[in-house]
């Protein structure tokens, strides 16, 4: 593991030493996720989010210390904010605060780097992910009284301005399906560049070539749920890819806890990761509770298979 307070693990005993700070850290985010009903008008803080993402990674992450650096940043954007202004100039003197001030920026050289998912990192290194900057600045959109919303577009992640009260534009902040072409964007990615409802169109057709068709449905408002689930998905497919099997345990472990659409496949993955651990009896737990939650015919008569294998296994104890 990575020094600097990265959590460890025993394969010789395989004793997850950051299990206890991983319970604490699911509970939390638990907690976050079922005080939202609706993200669009209740209010949540998206650097908690973020943060307790990056506290699975790194145990020792002083939550507070973070909080409060954080809190700097957003200091220097309100005292020059104009609250006369119309949402869209408030908006865009966060844009450049954001882009060029504070230098926040996609990290296009080295993309599936995971700290670009991590917040404690995408904040001193001043880089990240469409997912992870848009945290950033829906972060200072809140510090500053200003409601933004993260928006989960399809291959890319954007962020949309809620009109509130002092607004002159509150009579079209309202989510109804004839206002929709009216609405704005932004991207994080991107140095916070605006996007009309014509730029989102023109991208996802460039993106899909037509598989998915353009509509309101593609621009809804995200649950911080479905927020999570997408951050934990690119760092399941890096850790994946790197095999870094203790790293994608509490991703995996995050997503079945977590994520309801994500549960089923979470928990049969970890099985399997499980067993390639050598931890049978711990894999044909997961498994077993998969073929109860699952719907999918053929995966089931897969893992069916896969049971039977399993079985005939002894745990690895070294």
């Amino acid at each position: 593991m990575d020094k600097g307070g990265a959590q460890t693990y025993d394969f010789g005993l395989m004793a997850f030493e950051g299990q206890s700070n991983l319970d604490r850290t699911l509970s939390r985010l638990k907690a976050l996720l079922q005080s939202v009903k609706d993200p669009l008008t209740d209010d949540w803080d998206p650097i908690e989010l973020g943060l307790l993402v990056a506290k699975m990674e790194y145990e020792d992450l002083d939550l507070e210390k973070q909080f409060e650096q954080f809190q700097a940043l957003v200091a220097d954007i309100a005292k020059d904010l104009t609250r006369a202004a119309s949402l869209r100039e408030q908006t865009a003197h966060v844009v450049r605060a954001f882009s060029d001030v504070l230098a926040f920026g996609g990290d296009k050289n080295n993309y599936y780097n995971p700290k670009n998912s991590y917040l404690n990192d995408v904040i001193l290194r001043r880089k990240g992910i469409p997912i992870s900057l848009s945290l950033v600045f829906m972060g200072l959109c809140r510090g500053v009284g200003l409601r933004a919303v993260g928006i989960s577009f399809p291959g890319h992640f954007l962020v949309r301005m809620v009109a509130s009260e002092g607004h002159f534009e509150m009579s079209t902040s309202r989510e109804k399906v004839e206002d929709w072409r009216t609405q704005w964007f932004i991207d994080c990615f991107d140095a916070g560049k605006f996007m009309t409802i014509q730029d989102c169109e023109a991208r996802l057709m460039e993106w899909t070539r037509g598989v998915i068709p353009f509509g309101p449905d593609v621009l809804t408002v995200a649950h911080p749920v479905e927020i999570l689930s997408r951050m934990l998905r690119n760092l399941k497919a890096i850790f994946a890819e790197k095999e870094d099997l203790p790293r994608l345990y509490w991703v995996l472990t995050a997503l079945k806890e977590l994520c309801p659409q994500d549960s089923a496949e979470a928990v049969k993955d970890r099985g399997f990761l499980l067993a390639r651990m050598g931890r049978f009896s711990a894999a044909l737990q997961d498994l077993r509770y998969f073929l109860t939650v699952s719907k999918d015919i053929q995966k089931i008569q897969h893992v069916e298979r896969i049971i039977r294998h399993f079985e005939t296994q002894s745990d690895q104890t070294n």
